[in-house]
């Protein structure tokens, strides 16, 4: 994703990236230890359900992620932010 400074036209560099969910929904590849059951494998071994997978429950949009990048050449330079 290329973002240009609307200030001075500078490529923009990534800040952060904020996720609606704190695991892959679909693979369920991450999920910590503490909301496991070892005895399971994949979505069923995950314990509480969607509460877990959205502990903040944090929405952007429609469940996207928040990307917020900034101007290398100018820290003074208004931020940008994309939900995708």
């Amino acid at each position: 994703m290329a973002i240009g400074c609307e200030s001075c036209a500078t490529s923009m560099r990534l800040l952060l990236t904020a996720g609606s969910d704190e695991m892959d929904a679909g693979s369920h590849s991450w999920v910590p230890l503490e909301d496991r059951d070892p005895s399971l494998r994949g979505k069923a071994s995950i314990r509480g359900g969607r509460a877990v997978a959205q502990p903040t429950p944090l929405r952007f949009g429609w469940e996207w992620d928040l990307h917020v990048f900034t101007c290398p050449a100018d820290p003074g330079h208004p931020p940008q932010w994309v939900l995708s």
